[in-house]
């Protein structure tokens, strides 16, 4: 019989401990040609082109998912070998050679990474057009997707994972070279020493958390170094948690003599706390990657649940124009008109001065380009944008207010009763800021930060000559008006063209559109949670199957201990429980920490989207606990049929 036929009857007898494996390899496969199916998919782009090349989203997230398998096979491969090492020991005390054993290892990793490869592009090939399905109706753009093979999506997927698998394979090969045959044997009989625990250590991993949580909540002007902050204090805090924390409140519980001793709760209490010790790296690596993951899900769902809120807030006129008006009104309302859905309801036109000024004590105190309104305008806004009008009057023409859509309580000090000082020509003129509001007056991006002065400041300081006209326009049904969007949009570069070619001018103006921006929205947002949900998938799949190998491996090392538990009169009923009791631990800890570090993370982008954190918990949190749930009972399962039945025969 050859090496490779042993190897392949390997594989067979195995195969129960190799089928979480291999499953979490296939959907790693089929997420990734998925992926690199939509990548390469034309139709697809042109399809979603409004957010540019979206293909480089699908290769950075199969990067990413390549990146993270390889992590997996590697830390799997390990698990199986160290498994294995009593196997490994006796064909060495056979005779059989070392490079024999070690080709042999290599030849089962390859077969299962060449077996994994072919099934997960068979089934990403079968899949993907629901897959693709999904993203479209996420996107919300109607799109007819004809079914097609990818051979771009085969050829990269079989290179990339074809490569990870001799690379691991050769990984295998190597492992054996390092140990000696009376290490394979002993090396189930190595027993650490009981764990020690620091309260010094656990009140710091508290402390370390917890600090983390508060520069998230009160960051510094720096944006940036509060995240660097924020997460260095809670992965530190966190791999304390679980070194030194989670240890502490184990050998506490001792303590409890009454439920210390009963039933098998003082054998439960020591194997637990070796268990920890052992996985501690392990768990709060895991707990880190869940909160990543969740997260990232949680984001991506507050973003996708109010993306239309949040642009009929910031782009509350259809169109806003600051093209000159002449060229612009009279052709955009002719194009207006031939559409019967999309009538146009209200329109606005006002002056708008641009100046520099420099607001004192404000975040930056740097001179700035300032947009100048009167209040009246401000007023005639306010009644075209059906908005109740609850800012004080101005009673002096140095009084002032102001609306900055970048404002963010969290980051930037008020502007309330701060000054600004405005550049009029050769004046400097000092204004008090009685009152201010954090978001746009017109649609978003298209005026710099806008002053509201008095009427008769307005005119004092012939600020009218100074302006440009501003028109806003709101239409009927503006969500759906792509055909209409289209006819505007070439009208403004037929515009700009002229105005280029004829009169030089430096500062042409723009054309703000609502469709555009909710379009580009609507497809970012959906494409941010197809990619979020399915990368997260892999993540999760990945991680509880990193478990489950860890524990598997452990039980192997258990079988003695349970025999003598047995022998003194334990039932299997009490063994079950005593084993369902430790992977309650094992598998939840992680998964409560993983979320807390997840839900303060998302506590700000809930807030900054007006998203109920309820909401994006359960849809987070729910689907994640039932699959880790899944992974706790098949792994207890499994870990309690390995103990037992082996100690029955």
């Amino acid at each position: 019989m050859s090496l490779f036929s042993i190897a392949l009857n390997n594989i067979k007898k195995n195969f129960k401990n190799y089928f979480i494996y291999i499953f979490s390899m296939i959907f790693s496969v089929t997420i990734y040609f998925i992926f690199k199916s939509i990548q390469y998919n034309d139709e697809i782009n042109g399809a979603l082109q409004s957010v540019g090349k979206l293909s480089d989203a699908f290769k950075a997230s199969a990067i990413v998912i390549a990146l993270f398998s390889a992590i997996f096979v590697w830390y799997s491969n390990t698990f199986f070998i160290k498994k294995r090492k009593k196997e490994i020991g006796l064909y060495s005390l056979l005779g059989i050679e070392k490079k024999q054993i070690g080709r042999m290892l290599f030849y089962e990793t390859l077969a299962i990474g060449i077996l994994s490869t072919a099934i997960g592009i068979f089934v990403g090939i079968l899949f993907s057009k629901i897959f693709i399905g999904i993203l479209i109706k996420l996107v919300g753009i109607p799109a007819v997707i004809k079914f097609s093979i990818s051979f771009k999506a085969i050829k990269d997927t079989l290179i990339v994972f074809l490569i990870l698998f001799i690379a691991i394979s050769i990984h295998g090969y190597s492992i054996i070279y390092r140990y000696e045959l009376i290490e394979l044997f002993k090396a189930e009989n190595k027993r650490e020493k009981e764990p020690k625990a620091s309260l010094i250590l656990a009140v710091l991993s508290l402390l370390f958390i917890g600090g983390g949580y508060y520069r998230y909540n009160y960051p510094l002007d720096d944006f940036m170094m509060t995240i660097m902050i924020t997460l260095i204090l809670v992965v530190i805090g966190t791999y304390l948690l679980f070194s030194s924390f989670v240890i502490f409140i184990v050998k506490f519980s001792k303590k409890n003599e009454r439920k210390y001793f009963k039933g098998l709760n003082m054998i439960a209490t020591s194997q637990l706390l070796y268990r920890i010790k052992g996985n501690a790296k392990t768990l709060a690596t895991i707990a880190i990657l869940s909160a990543s993951t969740l997260t990232a899900m949680g984001v991506s769902i507050s973003f996708y649940k109010n993306f239309s809120d949040t642009i009929n807030k910031t782009m509350p006129f259809s169109y806003v124009s600051t093209l000159p008006q002449n060229k612009f009104d009279k052709d955009f309302k002719k194009i207006v008109s031939k559409y019967d859905n999309h009538k146009l309801l209200n329109e606005v036109h006002i002056n708008v001065a641009e100046v520099e000024g420099t607001i004192s004590n404000s975040n930056y105190n740097d001179k700035e380009q300032l947009s100048i309104v009167s209040e009246s305008n401000l007023k005639e806004i306010f009644k075209i944008r059906k908005l109740k009008y609850d800012l004080p009057r101005l009673k002096e023409e140095k009084e002032v207010l102001i609306f900055d859509e970048m404002y963010n309580s969290k980051f930037m000090s008020s502007y309330k009763n701060k000054k600004v000082t405005i550049n009029l020509g050769n004046l400097k003129k000092k204004f008090n800021i009685v009152d201010f509001k954090g978001y746009p007056v017109f649609n978003e991006h298209l005026i710099n930060k806008m002053i509201v002065v008095k009427d008769s400041a307005f005119n004092k300081y012939n600020l009218k000559n100074k302006s440009k006209k501003v028109s806003g326009y709101i239409i009927d049904n503006q969500n759906k008006s792509e055909d209409l969007n289209k006819e505007v949009l070439s009208l403004k570069e037929k515009i700009e063209s002229k105005v280029l070619d004829r009169e030089n001018s430096k500062y042409l103006g723009t054309v703000s559109s609502y469709y555009s921006t909710y379009k580009e929205a609507a497809v970012s947002s959906g494409v941010m949670l197809f990619i979020g949900s399915f990368l997260g998938l892999v993540f999760l799949i990945c991680t509880g199957s990193i478990i489950f190998f860890k524990q598997i491996s452990e039980a192997q090392e258990e079988i003695h201990r349970y025999d003598i538990l047995r022998k003194v009169g334990a039932d299997n009923r009490e063994i079950k429980l005593n084993i369902f009791k430790q992977m309650i631990v094992v598998f939840f800890i992680p998964f409560i920490v993983g979320a807390t570090h997840s839900l303060v993370a998302i506590s700000l982008f809930t807030e900054a989207f007006k998203v109920n954190l309820i909401d994006i918990s359960i849809l987070t949190l729910i689907p994640y606990l039932i699959i880790y749930l899944l992974y706790y009972l098949i792994t207890s399962n499994f870990y309690y049929k390995t103990v037992t039945s082996t100690s029955c025969s």
